[in-house]
């Protein structure tokens, strides 16, 4: 035991203070207080940590400062001198095995994370990363699509397209100047049934018959068989007209003999239909 270790241990039984006692009231573990006290400072903290647990003991006993560093000093320089040994160097007071491992393996970090830095840079600059490209091809999708044309799913259009040749002995062209209702009956069947807008222009042919339901006579031009005929009566009123082919086909009874021919007419004759006028109902 040093002259240090014997001053502090006095110090402590002069107070009648175990070490149990000191522990509690300091802070400072048992085996550190034993191993100021007996001067084994191997087993202690380095450098200022060992220092602080010196002066906070001392302190607490009561000792004077100066003369407990001073005698620490002493202690530290002794040990100094025995730190070169045979075989070797052996680490001082102030610097520890465990400094020195610690030192080590903190520089061999250190120099491993410069590598990987390094040979990171050095691989992206000379060997850039070029992106992976598939050996199949790939299908791209057009840039342009089809036009889809829309038709009015409620106002089917009866007019033939130039290629198709229009069959059948009656036909009635129509020019709607004005919005109306039309409905047409095609030898017996329906073909067209709705509102139309002005602007427009349809066709219908058949064999034997065509009738018409208009809803505003004044807003449809008519023409039979190339004959115009003009609009079947006044705005706003309602038209129902039926065209047969046996009507614009009668043939004259042959008139009584001995009387002469009649001259034949010199304007061309006009067509004849079976047409019922119905009042507009706000007539």
């Amino acid at each position: 035991m040093g002259e240090l270790g014997q001053l502090l241990r006095e110090a402590r039984e002069k107070k009648g203070l175990s070490v149990t006692e000191v522990e509690e009231a300091t802070k400072i573990r048992g085996a550190l207080i034993e191993a100021l006290e007996q001067d084994s400072y191997e087993a202690l903290p380095a450098g200022i940590f060992r220092k602080g647990l010196l002066r906070n003991y001392a302190q607490y006993l009561g000792l004077d400062l100066k003369e407990v560093m001073t005698l620490y000093g002493d202690e530290e320089e002794d040990e100094s001198q025995a730190s070169v040994v045979a075989g070797g160097f052996q680490p001082t007071r102030g610097m520890t095995i465990s400094s020195w491992l610690f030192i080590d393996v903190f520089l061999g970090i250190l120099i491993v994370a410069s590598i990987v830095v390094v040979g990171t840079l050095a691989y992206n600059r000379w060997f850039p990363t070029f992106p992976l490209t598939s050996a199949t091809p790939t299908r791209h999708a057009s840039l342009t699509s089809p036009v889809l044309q829309l038709t009015p799913t409620n106002t089917p259009s009866p007019t033939l397209t130039p290629t198709e040749i229009p069959s059948g002995r009656l036909q009635v062209d129509v020019e709607i100047i004005a919005r109306t209702w039309l409905e047409v009956v095609v030898d017996g069947e329906q073909a067209f049934r709705g509102l139309i807008e002005a602007g427009t222009n349809w066709s219908w042919f058949a064999q034997d018959s065509i009738a018409m339901h208009i809803g505003n006579a004044g807003g449809v031009l008519v023409t039979l068989n190339g004959q115009q005929m003009g609009t079947l009566g006044e705005q706003d009123e309602v038209v129902d007209i039926v065209w047969t082919w046996e009507s614009l086909n009668a043939t004259p009874e042959p008139a009584p003999s001995g009387t002469p021919a009649p001259a034949p007419p010199s304007v061309t004759p006009v067509i004849t239909a079976t047409m019922v006028l119905t009042p507009s109902p706000g007539s």
